[in-house]
């Protein structure tokens, strides 16, 4: 009886480590299961963000599981409800739709799962502990006083944007409050929400308006697509191309005298604050509720100044 007694024990002693949230000891010391999820892995500055944010924990001797959310909101949730099941301490969050994840962060608070967002915010931020980002509101800021620079006589602007990510909702607020009252002005948007959209849109905007001054883009990669297609239709030389990015292929193009600015984030700054501030949280001090991290901007006139081969 004894036995089986203590066979039962060691049952139940084994079940509850493996439910206490992906934690193990080694010597004593505590080891933590990370999840990340992104909108776009496939875009440069994301991924960037997640291989910093792997190569801080590992070196802490801890694990990061990842899930690309490929811009498909019900994808993400299905990545986030599978990295609860595995038992994750922390989530890093980058939401493809600030609204739509809201259930599974709601899943990740009954599992005392601590969440971070990173880059993008979320709509209820009560869900998450903290929010890690580039200042996406100064980015915009940025490229509308450059606007009203080169235009003092105002300009016509066209500019795609994503209303599902938080991050994009305030680059484009920045714009807009930074112009509001000049004689510059947003003649035409299109949404964004798939890579595929954006040539055609960018067609159709340059098409409908080919007396534009600005194309205003969301972020580095959109910027060079949208400077192609203003160099096919020969009209590069004319339309000034500004962004909130930053990236190497961008600021090579800068060099080359293709798109003309861009507010500059720094994907290896957010990702190591991200590390940082979760394992304050892990360790039980408080944290902020915000982390924003300034933006350099870049243009044609100073682009000597930066290393084109790197994030800054």
């Amino acid at each position: 009886m004894m036995k089986k007694f203590l066979v039962l024990w060691l049952v139940l002693a084994v079940c509850g480590l493996a439910l206490a949230g992906g934690k193990k000891e080694a010597g004593g010391e505590k080891h933590y299961l990370f999840g990340e999820t992104h909108m776009d892995l496939t875009d440069p500055f994301h991924n960037t963000i997640r291989e910093t944010i792997q190569k801080a924990v590992e070196a802490r001797g801890d694990r990061l599981i990842y899930f690309d959310g490929a811009l498909d909101q019900t994808r993400q949730n299905n990545g986030i409800e599978d990295m609860i099941t595995q038992g994750i301490d922390i989530l890093f969050l980058n939401p493809v739709d600030s609204q739509g994840v809201l259930p599974m962060l709601e899943a990740c608070r009954d599992a005392g799962i601590k969440v971070i967002a990173i880059d993008s915010g979320v709509s209820r931020p009560d869900l998450t502990v903290t929010y890690i980002h580039d200042d996406h509101y100064q980015g915009g800021v940025l490229t509308g006083k450059e606007i009203i620079r080169l235009y003092p006589n105002g300009a016509k602007i066209c500019l795609l944007e994503n209303p599902l990510a938080e991050s994009v909702v305030s680059r484009v607020k920045g714009l807009e409050d930074s112009i509001r009252g000049s004689k510059s002005v947003i003649v035409d948007r299109k949404a964004v929400t798939r890579m595929e959209q954006i040539l055609t849109f960018t067609e159709d905007l340059l098409q409908a308006h080919p007396d534009m001054d600005v194309f205003w883009s969301l972020n580095s990669d959109i910027a060079l697509m949208i400077e192609g297609v203003l160099t096919s239709a020969g009209v590069a030389d004319r339309v000034k191309v500004l962004s909130v990015g930053g990236g190497p292929a961008e600021k090579k193009n800068i060099a080359d005298g293709g798109v003309w600015a861009t507010a500059a984030q720094s994907p290896i700054t957010v990702g190591s604050k991200a590390v940082e501030v979760a394992y304050k949280i892990l360790a039980g001090e408080k944290v902020d509720p915000e982390y924003p991290c300034d933006l350099k901007w870049i243009t044609q006139e100073n682009i000597a100044n930066f290393n084109t081969a790197v994030w800054e």
